[in-house]
Protein backbone atom coordinates (compact mmCIF):
# COMPACT_ATOMS: atom_id res chain seq x y z
CA UNK A 1 0.00 0.00 0.00
CA UNK A 2 1.40 3.20 -1.26
CA UNK A 3 2.10 6.01 1.67
CA UNK A 4 -0.57 8.09 1.96
CA UNK A 5 -3.06 6.66 0.22
CA UNK A 6 -6.43 8.35 0.93
CA UNK A 7 -9.64 6.38 0.00
CA UNK A 8 -12.95 7.83 0.49
CA UNK A 9 -16.78 5.60 1.48
CA UNK A 10 -20.21 7.11 1.80
CA UNK A 11 -23.39 5.46 2.63
CA UNK A 12 -27.01 6.98 2.09
CA UNK A 13 -28.38 8.26 4.98
CA UNK A 14 -31.27 6.26 6.61
CA UNK A 15 -34.81 7.71 6.69
CA UNK A 16 -34.09 10.52 3.78
CA UNK A 17 -35.67 10.73 0.46
CA UNK A 18 -33.95 8.98 -2.32
CA UNK A 19 -29.83 10.44 -2.50
CA UNK A 20 -28.58 12.17 -5.43
CA UNK A 21 -26.40 9.78 -7.59
CA UNK A 22 -23.46 9.52 -5.87
CA UNK A 23 -21.63 8.71 -9.36
CA UNK A 24 -21.76 12.32 -10.72
CA UNK A 25 -21.29 13.85 -6.82
CA UNK A 26 -17.72 11.93 -6.44
CA UNK A 27 -16.36 12.49 -9.91
CA UNK A 28 -15.80 15.73 -8.99
CA UNK A 29 -13.18 14.74 -6.97
CA UNK A 30 -11.65 11.64 -8.46
CA UNK A 31 -11.44 10.04 -11.68
CA UNK A 32 -12.58 6.59 -10.68
CA UNK A 33 -15.62 6.40 -8.24
CA UNK A 34 -16.46 2.91 -7.79
CA UNK A 35 -20.03 1.18 -6.03
CA UNK A 36 -19.14 -1.08 -4.11
CA UNK A 37 -22.04 -3.27 -2.37
CA UNK A 38 -24.43 -0.63 -0.25
CA UNK A 39 -22.00 2.76 -0.59
CA UNK A 40 -19.68 4.20 -3.07
CA UNK A 41 -15.33 4.12 -2.89
CA UNK A 42 -13.11 7.08 -4.43
CA UNK A 43 -9.55 7.14 -4.29
CA UNK A 44 -8.39 10.95 -3.99
CA UNK A 45 -4.98 10.43 -2.95
CA UNK A 46 -3.75 12.33 -5.98
CA UNK A 47 -6.32 14.56 -6.72
CA UNK A 48 -6.69 16.03 -2.47
CA UNK A 49 -4.60 18.44 -3.09
CA UNK A 50 -5.85 20.23 -5.67
CA UNK A 51 -8.71 21.00 -2.92
CA UNK A 52 -6.74 22.57 -0.36
CA UNK A 53 -5.42 19.45 1.14
CA UNK A 54 -6.99 16.67 3.23
CA UNK A 55 -9.05 18.19 5.65
CA UNK A 56 -10.50 21.08 3.57
CA UNK A 57 -11.47 17.92 1.14
CA UNK A 58 -12.94 16.16 4.13
CA UNK A 59 -15.14 19.05 5.11
CA UNK A 60 -16.40 19.48 1.74
CA UNK A 61 -17.41 16.23 1.25
CA UNK A 62 -19.50 15.92 4.29
CA UNK A 63 -21.05 19.24 3.91
CA UNK A 64 -22.08 18.24 -0.03
CA UNK A 65 -22.67 14.73 1.19
CA UNK A 66 -25.70 15.60 3.61
CA UNK A 67 -27.19 17.61 1.09
CA UNK A 68 -27.25 14.92 -1.18
CA UNK A 69 -28.51 12.22 0.73
CA UNK A 70 -25.05 10.62 1.50
CA UNK A 71 -24.51 11.83 5.03
CA UNK A 72 -22.31 8.23 6.00
CA UNK A 73 -18.87 9.43 5.24
CA UNK A 74 -15.51 7.37 6.25
CA UNK A 75 -12.31 7.49 5.16
CA UNK A 76 -9.08 5.49 5.62
CA UNK A 77 -5.94 4.21 3.81
CA UNK A 78 -7.38 1.42 2.21
CA UNK A 79 -11.18 1.24 0.11
CA UNK A 80 -12.91 -1.68 2.44
CA UNK A 81 -11.24 0.37 5.63
CA UNK A 82 -13.09 3.48 4.68
CA UNK A 83 -16.26 1.67 3.59
CA UNK A 84 -16.27 -0.09 7.23
CA UNK A 85 -15.47 3.46 9.31
CA UNK A 86 -18.42 4.36 7.32
CA UNK A 87 -20.97 1.70 8.40
CA UNK A 88 -20.01 2.56 11.63
CA UNK A 89 -21.81 5.79 11.72
CA UNK A 90 -24.99 6.97 12.99
CA UNK A 91 -27.67 6.06 10.87
CA UNK A 92 -28.71 9.40 10.61
CA UNK A 93 -25.42 10.73 9.28
CA UNK A 94 -21.95 11.43 10.45
CA UNK A 95 -17.93 10.67 10.13
CA UNK A 96 -15.63 8.32 11.43
CA UNK A 97 -12.06 8.66 9.72
CA UNK A 98 -9.53 5.95 10.12
CA UNK A 99 -6.22 8.02 9.37
CA UNK A 100 -2.66 8.53 10.81
CA UNK A 101 -0.50 5.12 12.19
CA UNK A 102 -2.67 4.36 14.49
CA UNK A 103 -5.62 3.16 11.84
CA UNK A 104 -4.92 -0.48 11.47
CA UNK A 105 -5.59 -0.56 15.66
CA UNK A 106 -8.99 1.51 15.19
CA UNK A 107 -10.15 -0.86 12.61
CA UNK A 108 -9.62 -4.12 14.82
CA UNK A 109 -11.84 -2.70 17.20
CA UNK A 110 -14.97 -2.81 14.97
CA UNK A 111 -17.40 -5.77 14.69
CA UNK A 112 -17.37 -7.89 12.42
CA UNK A 113 -20.37 -7.02 10.53
CA UNK A 114 -18.68 -3.95 8.87
CA UNK A 115 -16.80 -6.38 6.47
CA UNK A 116 -18.96 -7.47 3.83
CA UNK A 117 -18.24 -10.87 2.82
CA UNK A 118 -18.00 -11.72 6.70
CA UNK A 119 -22.16 -11.44 7.30
CA UNK A 120 -23.26 -15.09 5.02
CA UNK A 121 -20.51 -16.28 7.62
CA UNK A 122 -21.75 -15.03 10.53
CA UNK A 123 -23.19 -18.18 12.56
CA UNK A 124 -19.92 -20.04 11.99
CA UNK A 125 -17.61 -16.63 13.24
CA UNK A 126 -19.97 -16.10 16.20
CA UNK A 127 -19.53 -20.27 16.98
CA UNK A 128 -15.82 -19.46 16.60
CA UNK A 129 -16.27 -16.38 19.66
CA UNK A 130 -14.95 -13.71 16.51
CA UNK A 131 -16.67 -10.82 17.37
CA UNK A 132 -14.39 -7.51 15.90
CA UNK A 133 -12.66 -7.54 12.61
CA UNK A 134 -8.96 -7.65 15.13
CA UNK A 135 -10.12 -11.11 15.97
CA UNK A 136 -10.93 -12.23 12.89
CA UNK A 137 -7.22 -11.09 11.31
CA UNK A 138 -5.76 -12.77 14.19
CA UNK A 139 -7.31 -16.20 13.55
CA UNK A 140 -5.26 -18.65 11.99
CA UNK A 141 -5.95 -18.88 7.62
CA UNK A 142 -6.08 -22.29 7.88
CA UNK A 143 -8.89 -22.65 9.76
CA UNK A 144 -10.74 -19.64 7.93
CA UNK A 145 -10.56 -21.16 4.83
CA UNK A 146 -12.04 -24.71 6.02
CA UNK A 147 -15.11 -23.30 7.49
CA UNK A 148 -15.47 -20.29 5.17
CA UNK A 149 -14.91 -19.54 1.22
CA UNK A 150 -12.13 -17.64 -0.29
CA UNK A 151 -13.86 -14.05 -0.42
CA UNK A 152 -13.77 -13.59 2.86
CA UNK A 153 -10.13 -13.76 3.03
CA UNK A 154 -9.18 -11.63 0.31
CA UNK A 155 -11.55 -9.24 1.46
CA UNK A 156 -9.52 -9.59 4.93
CA UNK A 157 -5.95 -8.83 3.32
CA UNK A 158 -8.16 -6.19 1.14
CA UNK A 159 -9.12 -4.77 4.14
CA UNK A 160 -5.44 -4.49 5.88
CA UNK A 161 -3.92 -3.09 2.76
CA UNK A 162 -2.15 -6.70 1.87
CA UNK A 163 -4.01 -7.39 -1.30
CA UNK A 164 -5.56 -4.97 -3.69
CA UNK A 165 -9.47 -4.91 -4.37
CA UNK A 166 -10.28 -5.04 -8.05
CA UNK A 167 -13.60 -2.62 -8.51
CA UNK A 168 -15.35 -2.45 -11.04
CA UNK A 169 -15.37 1.99 -12.04
CA UNK A 170 -18.19 3.87 -13.05
CA UNK A 171 -18.55 5.60 -15.97
CA UNK A 172 -20.48 8.32 -16.93
CA UNK A 173 -23.58 7.34 -19.57
CA UNK A 174 -22.82 8.72 -23.50
CA UNK A 175 -25.57 11.45 -23.12
CA UNK A 176 -26.46 13.67 -20.48
CA UNK A 177 -30.63 13.45 -19.41
CA UNK A 178 -31.80 13.43 -16.03
CA UNK A 179 -35.34 14.93 -14.36
CA UNK A 180 -36.19 16.62 -11.33
CA UNK A 181 -39.32 17.02 -9.49
CA UNK A 182 -40.60 20.21 -8.28
CA UNK A 183 -41.35 19.95 -4.74
CA UNK A 184 -44.74 22.25 -5.79
CA UNK A 185 -46.08 23.44 -8.86
CA UNK A 186 -45.14 27.23 -9.94
CA UNK A 187 -45.66 29.39 -12.64
CA UNK A 188 -43.08 31.72 -12.06
CA UNK A 189 -40.17 31.28 -14.40
CA UNK A 190 -37.27 33.11 -12.60
CA UNK A 191 -38.46 29.97 -9.67
CA UNK A 192 -36.74 27.51 -11.97
CA UNK A 193 -32.94 29.10 -11.79
CA UNK A 194 -33.01 28.00 -8.16
CA UNK A 195 -34.65 24.52 -8.85
CA UNK A 196 -32.38 24.10 -12.10
CA UNK A 197 -29.14 24.41 -10.25
CA UNK A 198 -29.15 20.84 -8.81
CA UNK A 199 -29.41 19.75 -12.36
CA UNK A 200 -26.60 22.05 -13.76
CA UNK A 201 -24.38 20.49 -10.79
CA UNK A 202 -25.25 16.87 -12.16
CA UNK A 203 -24.37 18.23 -15.84
CA UNK A 204 -21.02 19.97 -14.81
CA UNK A 205 -19.95 16.87 -13.08
CA UNK A 206 -21.15 14.89 -15.94
CA UNK A 207 -18.62 16.69 -18.45
CA UNK A 208 -15.88 16.46 -15.89
CA UNK A 209 -15.69 12.96 -15.64
CA UNK A 210 -16.43 12.80 -19.50
CA UNK A 211 -13.64 15.51 -20.33
CA UNK A 212 -16.07 17.20 -22.46
CA UNK A 213 -17.45 20.73 -22.81
CA UNK A 214 -20.70 21.60 -23.93
CA UNK A 215 -22.04 23.09 -27.03
CA UNK A 216 -25.49 22.66 -27.36
CA UNK A 217 -27.74 21.98 -24.14
CA UNK A 218 -32.16 21.93 -23.42
CA UNK A 219 -33.63 22.59 -20.38
CA UNK A 220 -37.41 22.35 -20.61
CA UNK A 221 -40.55 21.79 -17.85
CA UNK A 222 -43.25 19.45 -17.37
CA UNK A 223 -46.84 20.46 -17.36
CA UNK A 224 -49.87 21.70 -18.95
CA UNK A 225 -47.10 24.50 -20.72
CA UNK A 226 -45.05 22.23 -21.52
CA UNK A 227 -41.76 23.62 -23.77
CA UNK A 228 -38.22 24.05 -23.59
CA UNK A 229 -34.99 26.05 -23.92
CA UNK A 230 -32.24 25.62 -26.07
CA UNK A 231 -28.53 26.87 -25.02
CA UNK A 232 -26.20 27.20 -27.58
CA UNK A 233 -22.28 28.32 -27.25
CA UNK A 234 -19.78 28.62 -29.24
CA UNK A 235 -17.17 26.77 -27.35
CA UNK A 236 -17.31 24.01 -25.15
CA UNK A 237 -18.28 25.66 -21.60
CA UNK A 238 -18.66 23.56 -18.46
CA UNK A 239 -18.57 26.65 -15.87
CA UNK A 240 -21.32 26.06 -13.62
CA UNK A 241 -21.35 29.69 -12.32
CA UNK A 242 -21.62 30.80 -16.22
CA UNK A 243 -24.23 28.26 -17.41
CA UNK A 244 -26.46 28.97 -14.32
CA UNK A 245 -26.26 32.86 -15.28
CA UNK A 246 -27.03 32.10 -18.47
CA UNK A 247 -30.21 30.26 -17.49
CA UNK A 248 -30.98 33.16 -14.74
CA UNK A 249 -30.93 36.01 -17.49
CA UNK A 250 -32.89 33.37 -19.99
CA UNK A 251 -35.66 32.72 -17.36
CA UNK A 252 -35.94 36.69 -16.19
CA UNK A 253 -38.20 37.48 -19.27
CA UNK A 254 -39.71 33.89 -19.88
CA UNK A 255 -43.46 33.43 -19.07
CA UNK A 256 -45.11 30.39 -18.31
CA UNK A 257 -48.62 29.99 -19.08
CA UNK A 258 -49.50 27.76 -16.66
CA UNK A 259 -47.71 26.02 -13.44
CA UNK A 260 -45.65 23.34 -14.50
CA UNK A 261 -44.15 20.03 -12.54
CA UNK A 262 -41.05 19.31 -12.88
CA UNK A 263 -37.72 19.92 -14.85
CA UNK A 264 -35.50 18.29 -17.21
CA UNK A 265 -31.89 18.87 -18.80
CA UNK A 266 -30.23 16.88 -21.74
CA UNK A 267 -27.76 17.84 -23.57
CA UNK A 268 -27.69 17.37 -27.31
CA UNK A 269 -23.77 18.29 -28.55
CA UNK A 270 -20.94 17.91 -26.87
CA UNK A 271 -17.33 18.61 -27.57
CA UNK A 272 -13.66 17.51 -25.99
CA UNK A 273 -12.42 19.61 -23.26
CA UNK A 274 -9.35 21.82 -24.14
CA UNK A 275 -8.47 24.20 -20.90
CA UNK A 276 -6.42 27.45 -21.87
CA UNK A 277 -3.30 26.80 -21.86
CA UNK A 278 -1.46 27.88 -18.91
CA UNK A 279 1.71 30.10 -19.50
CA UNK A 280 5.18 29.87 -18.01
CA UNK A 281 6.02 33.30 -16.93
CA UNK A 282 3.66 35.06 -14.55
CA UNK A 283 0.85 37.02 -15.46
CA UNK A 284 -1.88 39.19 -14.37
CA UNK A 285 -4.63 37.20 -13.07
CA UNK A 286 -8.03 37.49 -14.97
CA UNK A 287 -9.91 38.11 -11.51
CA UNK A 288 -13.82 37.79 -12.44
CA UNK A 289 -13.68 39.21 -16.06
CA UNK A 290 -15.87 37.57 -18.96
CA UNK A 291 -14.20 36.25 -22.14
CA UNK A 292 -15.55 37.65 -25.05
CA UNK A 293 -17.67 34.97 -25.93
CA UNK A 294 -19.03 34.09 -22.29
CA UNK A 295 -19.71 38.08 -22.19
CA UNK A 296 -21.70 38.13 -25.71
CA UNK A 297 -23.54 35.20 -24.50
CA UNK A 298 -25.04 36.73 -21.30
CA UNK A 299 -25.98 39.81 -23.17
CA UNK A 300 -27.74 37.73 -25.37
CA UNK A 301 -29.32 36.02 -22.86
CA UNK A 302 -30.48 38.79 -20.94
CA UNK A 303 -31.08 41.35 -23.84
CA UNK A 304 -32.15 39.27 -26.24
CA UNK A 305 -30.70 37.87 -29.21
CA UNK A 306 -31.92 40.43 -32.17
CA UNK A 307 -30.15 43.00 -29.88
CA UNK A 308 -26.65 41.72 -29.86
CA UNK A 309 -25.20 41.11 -33.26
CA UNK A 310 -22.37 40.38 -35.25
CA UNK A 311 -21.12 41.09 -38.42
CA UNK A 312 -19.67 38.90 -41.11
CA UNK A 313 -18.61 39.44 -44.45
CA UNK A 314 -20.44 38.24 -47.93
CA UNK A 315 -19.79 38.44 -51.24
CA UNK A 316 -20.93 41.18 -53.47
CA UNK A 317 -20.33 43.62 -56.06
CA UNK A 318 -21.23 47.10 -53.74
CA UNK A 319 -18.98 47.26 -50.76
CA UNK A 320 -21.71 49.31 -49.01
CA UNK A 321 -23.24 45.48 -48.97
CA UNK A 322 -20.61 43.24 -48.00
CA UNK A 323 -21.88 43.52 -44.01
CA UNK A 324 -24.36 41.69 -42.70
CA UNK A 325 -25.77 41.76 -39.11
CA UNK A 326 -26.87 39.03 -37.37
CA UNK A 327 -26.96 37.22 -33.89
CA UNK A 328 -23.78 37.08 -31.97
CA UNK A 329 -25.07 34.03 -30.01
CA UNK A 330 -26.91 30.78 -30.21
CA UNK A 331 -27.29 29.21 -33.89
CA UNK A 332 -27.22 31.94 -35.88
CA UNK A 333 -23.43 32.96 -34.48
CA UNK A 334 -22.52 28.87 -34.62
CA UNK A 335 -23.60 29.17 -38.53
CA UNK A 336 -22.19 32.09 -39.46
CA UNK A 337 -18.43 32.11 -37.69
CA UNK A 338 -16.41 30.74 -40.46
CA UNK A 339 -15.23 32.91 -42.30
CA UNK A 340 -15.81 33.36 -45.81
CA UNK A 341 -13.44 31.22 -48.39
CA UNK A 342 -10.13 32.16 -49.41
CA UNK A 343 -10.47 34.19 -52.57
CA UNK A 344 -14.16 34.93 -52.27
CA UNK A 345 -13.42 38.76 -51.64
CA UNK A 346 -11.75 40.48 -53.35
CA UNK A 347 -8.18 42.69 -53.01
CA UNK A 348 -10.17 45.68 -52.22
CA UNK A 349 -12.58 44.18 -49.61
CA UNK A 350 -9.76 44.29 -47.01
CA UNK A 351 -10.08 47.81 -47.04
CA UNK A 352 -13.73 48.29 -46.48
CA UNK A 353 -14.17 50.58 -43.51
CA UNK A 354 -15.97 48.84 -40.68
CA UNK A 355 -18.87 51.42 -40.31
CA UNK A 356 -21.44 52.82 -42.89
CA UNK A 357 -23.94 55.75 -43.00
CA UNK A 358 -27.21 54.76 -43.66
CA UNK A 359 -27.41 57.21 -46.13
CA UNK A 360 -24.36 58.56 -48.45
CA UNK A 361 -23.36 62.54 -47.28
CA UNK A 362 -22.98 65.08 -50.34
CA UNK A 363 -19.27 66.72 -49.34
CA UNK A 364 -18.49 70.34 -50.30
CA UNK A 365 -15.57 71.14 -52.29
CA UNK A 366 -12.74 73.98 -51.91
CA UNK A 367 -12.04 76.03 -54.71
CA UNK A 368 -9.40 73.74 -55.98
CA UNK A 369 -11.82 71.05 -56.24
CA UNK A 370 -10.67 69.39 -53.35
CA UNK A 371 -13.36 67.26 -51.32
CA UNK A 372 -13.90 68.69 -47.74
CA UNK A 373 -15.11 67.29 -44.10
CA UNK A 374 -15.93 69.58 -41.37
CA UNK A 375 -14.22 72.10 -43.52
CA UNK A 376 -10.70 70.26 -43.55
CA UNK A 377 -9.25 69.35 -47.20
CA UNK A 378 -8.95 65.32 -48.09
CA UNK A 379 -5.49 63.97 -48.59
CA UNK A 380 -6.27 60.84 -50.96
CA UNK A 381 -4.15 57.40 -49.28
CA UNK A 382 -5.79 54.83 -51.40
CA UNK A 383 -7.63 54.86 -54.66
CA UNK A 384 -9.65 55.70 -56.90
CA UNK A 385 -10.95 52.14 -57.88
CA UNK A 386 -13.54 51.29 -60.23
CA UNK A 387 -16.64 49.39 -59.77
CA UNK A 388 -18.80 49.12 -62.71
CA UNK A 389 -21.95 46.29 -62.80
CA UNK A 390 -22.68 44.95 -65.95
CA UNK A 391 -26.03 43.17 -67.53
CA UNK A 392 -26.81 41.27 -64.67
CA UNK A 393 -27.41 44.46 -62.39
CA UNK A 394 -28.67 48.20 -62.95
CA UNK A 395 -25.67 49.48 -64.69
CA UNK A 396 -23.26 51.33 -62.38
CA UNK A 397 -19.97 53.12 -62.40
CA UNK A 398 -18.61 53.79 -59.54
CA UNK A 399 -15.39 55.39 -58.35
CA UNK A 400 -14.05 54.50 -54.44
CA UNK A 401 -11.34 55.99 -52.75
CA UNK A 402 -9.77 56.04 -48.95
CA UNK A 403 -8.90 59.60 -47.92
CA UNK A 404 -7.08 61.39 -44.43
CA UNK A 405 -7.99 64.52 -43.06
CA UNK A 406 -5.30 66.26 -41.71
CA UNK A 407 -6.24 65.49 -37.77
CA UNK A 408 -5.37 61.61 -39.15
CA UNK A 409 -9.28 60.52 -39.68
CA UNK A 410 -10.17 58.57 -42.87
CA UNK A 411 -13.22 58.47 -44.67
CA UNK A 412 -14.61 56.21 -47.59
CA UNK A 413 -15.51 58.41 -50.57
CA UNK A 414 -17.06 57.43 -53.49
CA UNK A 415 -18.62 59.02 -56.72
CA UNK A 416 -20.61 58.54 -60.31
CA UNK A 417 -18.48 58.30 -62.85
CA UNK A 418 -19.05 60.14 -66.22
CA UNK A 419 -22.40 61.59 -64.72
CA UNK A 420 -22.63 65.11 -66.67
CA UNK A 421 -25.24 66.41 -63.59
CA UNK A 422 -22.81 68.05 -60.54
CA UNK A 423 -24.66 66.76 -58.00
CA UNK A 424 -24.02 62.87 -58.71
CA UNK A 425 -20.75 63.64 -59.85
CA UNK A 426 -19.86 64.97 -56.52
CA UNK A 427 -17.69 63.01 -53.61
CA UNK A 428 -20.40 61.52 -51.42
CA UNK A 429 -18.98 60.29 -47.84
CA UNK A 430 -20.33 56.59 -47.22
CA UNK A 431 -18.18 55.23 -44.71
CA UNK A 432 -15.92 55.77 -41.54
CA UNK A 433 -12.92 54.07 -40.07
CA UNK A 434 -12.91 53.93 -36.43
Amino acid sequence: MPPNTLWIACLPTCGSPSPEPAGPWLARYGPHPAPHEDGWLLEVSASQRLFGGRTALLQRLRREGRALGWGRLGAAPTALAALAFARDTPAAGGHSWGLGPDWMSRLDALPIDHLGPARPHRGVLDALGLRTLGALRCCPREGLARRTTPDLLNALDALYGRAPLALPGWQAPARFCQTLDLPAPTADARALAFAAQRLLGRLTAWLQQRQAGVLHWRLGWQGPSAAALDFRHRQPIRDATLLRQLLQDTLAHTRLDAAIEGLWLETVHIAPWCPAPVGLLPSQPAGDALSWDALLERLSARLGASRVQAVRLIEHWNPSQRQQWRPASGEARQRNADPPAAGTLSLASQWDPPWWLPQARRLETSPKGQPLVDGQPLRRLLGPQRIATGWWDTPVNLEVCVAATADGRCWWLHRLRGSSEPELAAWRLAGVYA
